[in-house]
């Protein structure tokens, strides 16, 4: 019986890793779309931690695809959007699928990290696209301690040359981490 009780939990064992495996799979997908996958995508940034005062989603899509937040949910566990995506004041700009794939190539790094999400929920970046009237994509969950490195390399990869891209994203990350107003983005 004794046996029995331990094959079962190596079973369970190993199956944990399999399932693991391959979550971590399909999260790296996600940063791999190509630009050509990428042509129906949109992504989101919401803020999961204490809050004094609001703090907006934000939502970047492919250019000339209007966002549908309701989908997002379909990749989360309760299927349930979070309380800051539902309220009236979610911003959005438009990227090329080139762009896109640019975002989340600079991403990848961060993300694939099993670092980055160590510590109590701070973040969500979650990646989603449309193919043959599926969603397929990714939720990312960041740490509060990689959180600048998040920020610092979307906007890096945002660019100035999407300024309003670039005005929204700077402005949810000195919502988040207000002390970098006076230090500026560059520390």
């Amino acid at each position: 019986m004794r046996l029995v009780k331990i094959v079962a939990g190596l079973l369970l064992l190993a199956c944990g890793d399999h399932v693991n495996a391959a979550e971590k799979r399909m999260a790296l997908s996600a940063l791999e779309f190509s630009e050509v996958q990428l042509r129906f995508a949109q992504a989101k940034i919401t803020y999961l931690g204490l809050q004094t005062k609001p703090i907006a989603t934000v939502v970047f899509h492919s250019t000339g695809r209007k966002p549908i937040m309701r989908d997002f949910a379909k990749l989360y566990r309760g299927g349930e959007l979070y309380t800051n995506d539902e309220l009236p004041y979610t911003r959005f700009f438009g990227v090329s699928p080139y762009a896109f794939s640019e975002i989340l190539r600079l991403l990848r790094t961060i993300l694939s990290d099993p670092d980055t999400a160590k510590g109590p929920d701070f973040l969500s970046f979650t990646v989603l696209r449309y193919q043959q009237g599926n969603v397929e994509g990714e939720e990312f969950k960041i740490g509060s301690s990689a959180g600048r490195n998040f920020y610092r390399s979307l906007l890096t990869a945002i660019g100035t040359d999407n300024q309003l891209g670039f005005q929204i994203v700077e402005k949810q990350f000195l919502d988040v981490f207000p002390q970098e107003q006076s230090g500026g983005l560059g520390n």
